[in-house]
């Protein structure tokens, strides 16, 4: 019994040291080779948002405002002679004030509308419109951007291809064979993201902007309106080792 015993206990030490040789196998990292490729470009806007507050002396709610309320229809129709298709003007948010805390529709409100720019060219006319009228102010600009997933996709597969390609010049240059990919990841950079054209408030509606993270723009051209986009690829490439035939 005991000769029975101490055979079972030799078998399971084999069998641990087997298990921990295994295990240090799996957590050893193979040998590998690491390689970075960016791709850089600048992607012009293809459209704009105008945000505009009117400051209006009745209080009239819902989208019946854009043409009930006096001074939002005055702007609502001057922009509608420069094109502005009524859908491309939507009322944001309204907000009533009232000295004797009662609301009516003689109570005053400040109107915040989003007026679409989908053609840049006529950007002038929207912000002229805007600019004459007595009691609207120019809040901010956001520029929008076309969907770029494409564009994603074309510059990815692009960069996997220089990787690859730039990884076998490597290895060649080392002695060693591409065995697989390791580990991929990839980081895209966007410059545009929380960036939008305010109003310089120590100066007159309409005559400066000031960009967050950019130099002070003239509001009579040239306004900014492009991004840089960046894709950075790394790719970490399994090889052979020194030796390998």
């Amino acid at each position: 019994m005991p000769e029975l015993l101490g055979q079972r206990d030799k078998k399971a030490r084999r069998q641990h040291r087997a298990s921990l040789s295994s295990l240090h196998l799996l957590m050893q990292k193979p040998d590998t080779i690491t390689v970075t490729v960016t791709h850089r470009a600048e992607i012009e806007a293809d459209t704009v948002d105008v945000y505009v507050t009117i400051t209006g002396s009745s209080l009239i709610t819902g989208n019946a405002a854009l043409k009930k309320a006096k001074e939002v229809s005055q702007l609502f129709n001057a922009l509608a002679e420069v094109g502005i298709k009524e859908q491309d003007i939507v009322l944001q948010s309204i907000h009533a004030a009232s000295s004797s805390g009662i609301l009516g529709k003689s109570t005053s409100a400040r109107y915040q509308l989003r007026v679409r720019c989908n053609d840049l060219e006529g950007l002038a006319d929207i912000l002229g419109v805007v600019t004459s009228q007595k009691n609207a102010k120019l809040d901010f600009l956001s520029w929008r951007y076309a969907d770029d997933k494409s564009l994603k996709g074309a510059w990815l597969q692009s960069c996997l291809a220089e990787a690859k390609a730039k990884a076998g010049h490597i290895a060649s240059g080392l002695g060693v064979k591409l065995l697989g990919v390791h580990a991929l990841s990839e980081k895209w950079v966007d410059s545009g993201q929380g960036v939008r054209a305010y109003l310089d408030e120590d100066r007159a509606p309409g005559v400066m902007l000031k960009a967050m993270h950019a130099e002070r723009l003239d509001l009579g051209f040239p306004l900014s309106h492009s991004k840089w986009f960046e894709l950075q690829l790394e790719t970490q490439f399994r090889v052979s080792a020194f030796n390998a035939g």
